[in-house]
């Protein structure tokens, strides 16, 4: 008796330790008392030394594992035994209430009873019929029970010979012996039934009633050992049975399933937020930073009954197998051979391996985020910065140090470097794309490529633009635009596309979105929306008004082509634009970023390239051409300092020729028309020659006639010039009645 006493007693001390220790709710740390120790192993050494002495056990089922063993899904799994057990309760609820004698009174009837419904279900580990002190016939205590033995076969027995059930200890009767009466005032059922007297004859139907228990008046007891019963760990379901007497009900006995705890599922994982307490919460051995414990259910009450799967962002190492997870049992048992200082695989193995870069998920190693060909970005972005660091300053120089000589003077030296500014901008989206998008270079490519486009194109629209109203005036007054009115026009146009930009920027400021690229491989970029298709829409609009322009001045005449560049840059620009916008939008689905990096490259060196080549071309080379043929000074000279100069270094000579102060070689005619820079000088007025010696005034008075006679008569062959030719008259007049030299000398001034 005395080492039955000390089995319960170190039972207990063992349970209690384990009932008291702490799990997290599914964090990735446990808080127990002993780090050495599982409490697992707690609970399965607790088992297994009971189940190693149950022999020498003391009878009854004062021995259990507490709350939080068995959670409420292992309960739900034996849902359907438990109904079989309500069932049969009332069925003897009606028999005790019919009080049939032949029935009652027989012990048989009952012992076979719990029989057929053992036999009914494989998964019941036994049933019984326990009666409550002296509610069967002359018994003190009479409970029918049948449960399997270790061979299979069915055992029927009375366990009130066994252990006196109706104690406290006796979880499974006390429990629902005490709440009873709370169920007698619960469901009653009202049928009818039809007494048979004979094979001919029966009587009326009659009303008659019975009380019903349900599932949920039912007690599943805690774990415990069934010492003397079946000698195993199980839960038991009960329900009520009542008795019926002066016209009331009454707790009478109770109707239950047995079931065997190594059908239970051990839960090891983690707790979920709201579910009910585990004692075996996150007590899995999964190697938590790259893999997630997720419990096997039907494998009992054992340890390991889980598998270690790969956590979102890692895949399993060996990408071949069938089941890419690990078996928890392994992983258990190495763990414990690890604990015992044996060898074992536990640190090396049981890990899963971290997805390439970018990838949500995988099932191995291969990339899941384009990569980028930083070979071909280099080089263009080489490219790009040659352009920005060595042409632009190149042209800039240019600019400056011929800004004397007539044909940039002509083309105004500050719209000119305003343009390169302005090509500086269009070139820096090419800089700051190189690099992965952010949020901020998408930003700066926005405002880079608007307020570029306003200042280079802006520049040159309006320099079209004074042309056009030069070639269009009617009247013979001189109209004046100067670049500081040119100016104020471009700083209107650039505030409307900057504003555009910075509403967008304040308001809907650009993303960076993850695409598909080729291959079904992410890639990220800043994609395209309606603010960009706006700016697109605005930029559109302007080259519509370029085009505009550079159809009313296309018969213009002009001495250096200007005109005819910049119609063809604004003509460029807008078919290339178009083309861009419309292939940007097909690129982003499926996108390629290398592909979209060397078209937006593309794009600025086939626009922005081409109109400073075709703006800044004609200029270099005429002042190239004429240098070579002969070292001309920057600045103009006199007709009479050119009378020895060569027919072809005079003809070059008139694209350096410019006015120094103090000087009068161009006519107030020439002066208005060098003022609109676009309108052309006679060539015969502005090269003359040496080759008949010094050019005299005379001469030149001769010229300017032939002039107006050559006007006079193209203004005869049009319908619409009859304002000029009467003005072309009229100086013709003034010019022929003309008695002295002097009377010309207003226009043009001779030199010594």
């Amino acid at each position: 008796m005395s080492g039955q006493i000390v089995l319960v007693s170190t039972a207990l001390l063992l349970l209690q330790t384990a009932a008291g220790a702490t799990v997290s709710d599914g964090g990735d740390h446990r808080n127990r008392s002993s780090p050495d120790v599982d409490i697992v192993d707690r609970f399965l050494h607790y088992v297994e030394e009971v189940e190693r002495n149950k022999h020498n056990c003391s009878a009854g089922t004062s021995l259990n594992l507490g709350e939080g063993v068995v959670l409420d899904y292992g309960r739900k799994r034996f849902r359907a035994q438990a109904l079989v057990a309500v069932n049969r309760a009332n069925f003897l609820t009606r028999l005790w209430k019919d009080n049939i004698p032949n029935i009652v009174d027989s012990e048989g009837f009952f012992f076979e009873a719990v029989r057929s419904m053992v036999e009914a279900d494989g998964a019941l580990f036994g049933a019984g019929n326990c009666y409550a002190e002296w509610e069967f016939r002359d018994h003190r205590l009479f409970c029918p029970y049948a449960h399997r033995t270790e061979d299979g076969m069915i055992n029927v027995k009375d366990l009130s010979v066994e252990y006196d059930y109706t104690g406290e200890e006796s979880e499974w009767f006390y429990e629902v012996r005490k709440n009873a009466m709370e169920r007698s005032r619960g469901n009653v059922t009202i049928g009818l039934f039809t007494q048979r007297y004979n094979a001919t004859a029966q009587g009326e139907p009659v009303e008659e009633s019975s009380l019903l228990v349900s599932y949920e008046d039912g007690h599943w007891s805690l774990p415990y050992f069934d010492c003397g019963g079946g000698n195993i760990w199980m839960m038991t379901f009960t329900v009520p049975v009542f008795g019926f007497k002066d016209d009331s009900y009454f707790f009478k006995a109770t109707s239950g399933i047995d079931i065997d705890l190594r059908q239970v599922d051990v839960n090891q994982c983690a707790n979920m937020s709201g579910e009910e307490r585990n004692v075996f919460a996150n007590s899995h051995k999964c190697k938590r930073d790259t893999t997630k414990c997720v419990p096997i259910s039907g494998l009992g009450f054992k340890v390991g009954s889980y598998r270690c799967e790969c956590k979102k962002g890692f895949y399993f190492p060996d990408t071949t197998s069938a089941t890419p997870y690990y078996n928890g049992t392994d992983v258990e048992q190495h763990y414990k051979r690890k604990k015992s200082g044996v060898t074992n695989d536990y640190d090396k193995s049981f890990s899963c391996l971290r997805c390439s870069p970018g990838c949500d998920e995988c099932i191995d190693d291969r990339p899941c985020i384009l990569e980028w060909d930083w070979t071909l970005r280099t080089g263009v972005l080489g490219a790009q910065l040659l352009i920005v660091g060595l042409i632009i300053p190149v042209l800039l120089t240019f600019t400056f140090k011929y800004a004397d000589v007539k044909v940039l003077k002509a083309a105004s030296p500050v719209l000119l470097r305003l343009v390169l500014l302005g090509a500086v901008l269009l070139y820096c989206p090419v800089l700051v794309a190189y690099s992965p998008p952010t949020v901020i270079t998408c930003t700066l490519k926005s405002w880079f490529r608007e307020v570029g486009f306003a200042v280079a194109y802006g520049a040159l629209l309006l320099k079209t633009w004074r042309i056009s109203v030069v070639f269009r005036v009617k009247s013979a007054a001189p109209v004046r635009i100067t670049d500081q009115d040119l100016m104020k026009y471009l700083l209107g146009i650039v505030l409307i596309f900057a504003a555009h930009v910075a509403v967008r920027t304040i308001v809907d400021p650009p993303r960076v979105v993850t695409s598909r690229a080729r291959g079904e491989l992410k890639t990220v970029q800043c994609p395209s929306d309606w603010w960009d298709h706006s700016a697109a829409i605005g930029e559109l609009l302007l080259l519509v008004w370029g085009i505009r322009l550079c159809w009313v001045v296309r018969k213009a005449p002009s001495e250096f082509n200007e005109s005819k560049f910049i119609t063809w840059a604004i003509y460029n620009e807008t078919l290339l634009s178009v083309f861009l916008n419309i292939a940007m939008i097909f690129l982003q689905d499926p996108a390629d970023p290398d592909v979209q990096y060397v078209l937006l490259f593309a794009h600025s060196q086939l626009t922005a390239t081409m109109m400073l080549g075709l703006l800044f071309g004609s200029k270099v080379y005429m002042i190239y051409k004429c240098k070579r043929s002969q070292d001309l000074p920057q600045t103009g000279t006199t007709t009479t300092t050119q009378a020895k100069s060569t027919p072809a270094s005079s003809a070059s000579g008139k694209f350096l020729l410019t006015k120094k102060p103090g000087q009068q070689l161009q006519t107030p005619i020439e002066d208005w028309i060098l003022a609109d820079s676009q309108i052309p000088l006679n060539t015969e007025l502005n090269s003359v020659t040496a080759d008949n010696g010094p050019v005299t005034v005379e001469v030149e008075v001769e010229q300017i006639e032939k002039l107006l006679q050559n006007v006079k008569e193209r203004c005869r062959s049009s319908q619409d010039k009859d304002d000029i030719l009467r003005k072309v008259e009229a100086m013709l007049d003034a010019g022929g009645s003309a008695q002295e030299p002097s009377h010309i000398n207003n226009g043009v001034q001779t030199t010594a």
